[in-house]
């Protein structure tokens, strides 16, 4: 009887491995861009289980192409999907789903704002606000989150534009849209360069939130100061001299405030920055503007060091944005993978671990081409961590 037994367990252990390679054989058999479209749908209908089904299949697939691809051009996109009917039918495919009115952004992309905002309530919460050309005469409004030195997409409207300063009404309009997906009881920190400093939106943030804020001002703006109105550039400061203002008016026209104006020395633009902020010290002021810069990385991986999306040769605003769409789900995707690659210590294996050259973008990319070529199977692509629960740095 115990012999019985033990043959019984000992053939069903082989059927485990047998069933196991039959598995790993059938992922050989498959192709990169094969897999690469499965684990995206699997994850875009858990993401977004009300859009329709035929809708995420083809933004599953136009995020496959996005990441293998590397071009935001549909053809450049349609070549890197696998496709059993005519490509250029995937193109059409491709194409009706920018033009369709029924694919609402602003709402599509809630899930994954809510992970993204999830992922830092512990706050604060830190949003940086800046636009970029996008498209053919587009301009793309982007509201993102500071998490661990990169900017996350939260929020952006797309309008007919050339390179310049968007209006007041444009952002005020986001600004109004995310204030709810936001926890009312953790600090939000606003970071904002030049484009963001007009009295309008100021007073918004003095009087509808509690949000913290800094944005770069012109100096040509007037603020009431020692009992006058000055220009900023006629306050009295030396070269490499630095003040902190407190309590002033901000523009004679609209006389916001009271605010502070923070002058600092640009030593590689041999001039002065001012900003206005309600931050009530310098230090703190510098120390969270430093983080603004992150954006601009955003932009760069969404564009040509990365997803290369300013490549498409969409003029439409509203095509556009839902191109952005794809290419905002496909960053957050490879971000995660670039976590996960720290939290598994994959990275140890994939990169050099005497110093970090790699950001989570980066590192994310590698692990996927690393998961693809070793036929792993791959981590969820929907859960964030906290920046807290894991180090940005070798780990040795």
């Amino acid at each position: 009887m115990a012999k019985t037994i033990k043959w019984q367990k000992k053939q069903a252990r082989k059927r485990v491995r047998r069933e196991k390679r039959k598995a790993k054989h059938a992922k050989k058999n498959m192709s990169d861009a094969a897999r690469l479209y499965r684990v995206v749908f699997k994850h875009i209908h858990r993401l977004m289980p009300e859009m329709l089904l035929e809708n995420q299949i083809t933004l599953a697939m136009m995020i496959t192409g996005i990441v293998r691809g590397r071009s935001g051009q549909l053809k450049k996109m349609v070549r890197a999907v696998q496709y059993a009917y005519k490509k250029e039918s995937l193109g059409d495919r491709f194409r009706r789903f920018v033009r369709n009115k029924n694919v609402d952004v602003k709402v599509e992309y809630v899930p994954v704002a809510h992970r993204i905002v999830g992922a830092v309530k512990q706050g604060p919460v830190v949003l940086m606000i800046d636009s970029t050309k996008m498209g053919g005469q587009c301009i793309c409004l982007m509201l993102s989150v500071y998490y661990k030195s990169r900017a996350l997409p939260l929020a952006w409207l797309t309008f007919k534009g050339k390179k310049g300063h968007s209006s007041q009404n444009t952002q005020l309009t986001l600004f109004e849209s995310i204030k709810a997906l936001l926890p009312p009881e953790t600090p939000i920190i606003l970071l904002g360069d030049g484009e963001f400093d007009g009295s309008q939106v100021i007073d918004w943030f003095e009087t509808q939130t509690t949000w913290h804020y800094i944005c770069r001002t012109d100096q040509s703006n007037l603020i009431f100061c020692q009992d006058q109105w000055l220009a900023l550039k006629q306050l009295a400061l030396a070269p490499g001299e630095e003040t902190f203002l407190s309590g002033v008016r901000f523009t004679q026209a609209n006389q916001i405030g009271p605010v502070n104006i923070l002058a600092v020395w640009n030593e590689a633009k041999q001039c002065h920055w001012f900003f206005v902020t309600n931050f009530e010290t310098a230090p703190e002021a510098k120390a969270w503007y430093t983080k603004r810069f992150t954006t601009e990385t955003l932009f760069s991986d969404c564009k040509g060091r990365g997803f290369n999306l300013d490549d498409t040769r969409l003029w439409n605003p509203e095509r556009v944005n839902r191109l952005v769409f794809a290419g905002s789900i496909a960053y957050y995707f490879t971000v995660v993978l670039g976590v996960e690659s720290i939290v598994s210590r994959s990275f140890c294996q994939l990169v050099r671990t005497d110093a970090f050259y790699h950001s989570l973008f980066q590192l994310g990319l590698i692990y996927l081409d690393h998961l693809l070529n070793e036929c792993l199977d791959f981590p969820s692509l929907i859960d964030l961590p906290p920046p807290d629960s894991f180090d940005h740095v070798v780990i040795s």
